[in-house]
């Protein structure tokens, strides 16, 4: 189980995070060969240009995003297959609620529990990590709105973390900690830990636990701890 949860990519925290499980020497590649990524956006892009510009800045890193899949128009059963055959998947950002809306119209929630457990590895951007944690209900705190009126805010469920991108943490985190506990339930803060992720940090999660690029916070409804 390898997980990289980011709030930007162009960042040095984001991208020493994704060296961390994608270098040559991790996955015991030949120091020639690429990694071969895949792309699902979180909504329908109509030109690309999310998709191209991200491809370009894992291109700075050696790594080929060598495949597109869109939720929303084009998909198809040969597409989720070739992304699910790739080393790494990038989740992309956008709309957190019209993301999770296509991800469980289309019933992938198994199929990426099933690519975890086979050795792959997702990479979550804003909204694309916070589709792999229990919940989406903290997403109203980076201003993102339930627009679709879902009731089932249920993610992906692939760490028992949640994660809050894009988090003012310049007074410590104490107001969007303060934030935090007003709107969602003590006990769901204390069963599932909130990440606090500027966008100048980075989280990688395996089955040892949390490693923190930068300075993100953990905040279990009670106390802000550090995860350095």
């Amino acid at each position: 189980m390898t997980m990289v949860l980011i709030s930007d990519l162009n960042n040095a925290a984001s991208q020493a995070a994704i060296t961390s499980v994608l270098s040559p020497s991790v996955l015991n590649q030949g120091a020639n060969k690429s990694t071969s990524l895949g792309y699902l956006a979180s909504g329908h892009e109509p030109e690309q240009n999310y998709y191209l510009g991200t491809q370009q800045q894992y291109a700075r890193l050696g790594m080929a995003l060598s495949h597109y899949l869109d939720l929303e128009q084009g998909y198809t059963q040969a597409g989720l297959d070739r992304l699910l055959n790739c080393q790494a998947i990038h989740l992309a950002g956008g709309d957190t609620f019209q993301f999770l809306a296509q991800v469980q119209k289309r019933g992938l929630m198994a199929e990426f529990a099933d690519y975890l457990n086979r050795g792959g590895i997702l990479i979550g951007l804003s909204a694309g990590a916070m589709l792999m944690t229990p919940s989406i209900a903290c997403a109203p705190l980076c201003g993102d709105e339930n627009h679709l009126g879902l009731s089932d805010l249920n993610g992906m469920g692939l760490l028992p973390y949640q994660f809050l991108p894009h988090s003012d943490l310049s007074d410590g985190g104490v107001a969007l900690s303060v934030r935090a506990a007003c709107l969602l339930e003590a006990a769901s803060l204390a069963e599932y830990p909130l990440i606090l992720c500027g966008d100048e940090d980075a989280v990688v999660a395996t089955k040892a636990g949390l490693r923190g690029f930068g300075q993100p916070l953990l905040f279990d409804g009670v106390s802000l701890m550090s995860l350095v």
